[in-house]
């Protein structure tokens, strides 16, 4: 998939993405550096990773090849009557792919979908989950659905959701797997219509992008003083595993590192507002601190839509 093709079929999210292209690969793996004892499954856009028995994390990784089949994070959990998978990813092929790998690690296909948020790297895949006769149950918000489709419409897809099943988008949603039940909660701050898929026992949290380890987030459509509510909310947990939207598989010390983060640039923005300075000015001076200097930064524009963001809240 070319760069003109990707930026069309992305959709706001997936399509920063590709100013990686300027991130050196060396860094790139860097970044995502595991033990391969821990992978379960390999391809150049994605690993799955098991975090528990019947819990395994999908974390693309794109930075390198550039190849954009899965492009965000997502998971697979696993229960006696169910098995549900987290994001549709990017393309088709991608979300096959976490089928294909559902069914050698766990013997069954997905039966159900969950989908953190509206933007095309985590919703238009979906068409590659089940086939034409039977596919499995895709639970989205409203506001998710309507986003979504209007994005597939404007880009003359024919990509409508089907066997869709609603999300509560006020209060918690839970599927019932057999021996493991799993939270949806409803939260907000990188869109108007996020969620997390949460476990009990163990401790998991799949956060969507209202977390991206190790990675400057994407603020296009985000409120950032709710961001940082909800990020915080997150937080409070202890002895839990963080699947970020993006970025390796995280500990309560990496999320601890991301409020600090966002406070970082909360703080960055808030003094350039008060100088008088544009977001485009500003963004040109950003630099990160000693702490964080391991962070993906990869362009002035990622930069630039934080302060956007932060300006607006600011502006009221």
């Amino acid at each position: 998939m070319n760069r003109r093709k990707f930026l069309t079929h992305s959709v706001t999210c997936g399509a920063h993405l590709l100013a990686l292209s300027a991130v050196s690969p060396a860094f790139a793996r860097s970044v995502f550096a595991i033990d391969d004892k821990k992978i379960l499954a390999k391809e150049k856009w994605a690993r799955i990773e098991k975090i528990h028995d019947g819990v395994f994390g999908v974390i693309s990784t794109p930075f390198d090849s550039r190849d954009f089949t899965t492009v965000c994070n997502g998971g697979i959990i696993v229960g006696d009557k169910g098995v549900l998978v987290v994001e549709a990813y990017m393309q088709k092929n991608g979300a096959s792919w976490v089928e294909k790998q559902t069914e050698v690690l766990c013997k069954a296909k997905p039966t159900d979908v969950v989908l953190t948020h509206y933007h095309g790297d985590h919703a238009s895949g979906h068409k590659g989950f089940g086939s034409d006769k039977v596919r499995p149950k895709i639970w989205l918000t409203d506001a998710t659905k309507d986003a979504a489709e209007e994005s597939f419409k404007k880009q003359s897809q024919a990509n409508e959701f089907e066997n869709v099943q609603k999300l509560d988008g006020k209060k918690p949603t839970e599927i019932d797997l057999g021996n493991r039940k799993v939270k949806i909660v409803p939260r907000m701050g990188h869109t108007q219509s996020d969620v997390t898929i949460e476990l009990v026992d163990p401790k998991v949290i799949f956060c969507g992008d209202l977390f991206f380890n190790r990675m400057f987030p994407n603020y296009l459509d985000a409120t950032p003083t709710v961001l940082k509510k909800y990020v915080a909310e997150m937080s409070t947990e202890k002895d839990v595993t963080y699947v970020p939207g993006h970025g390796p598989i995280s500990t309560p010390e990496d999320m601890n590192k991301y409020r600090d983060f966002l406070a970082f640039v909360e703080k960055s923005a808030s003094d350039a507002f008060a100088a008088g300075k544009s977001s485009v000015e500003a963004s040109k001076e950003f630099m990160l601190p000693k702490s964080m200097e391991d962070w993906m930064i990869w362009s002035p524009t990622v930069v630039q839509r934080s302060y956007d963001a932060w300006y607006r809240e600011l502006k009221k």
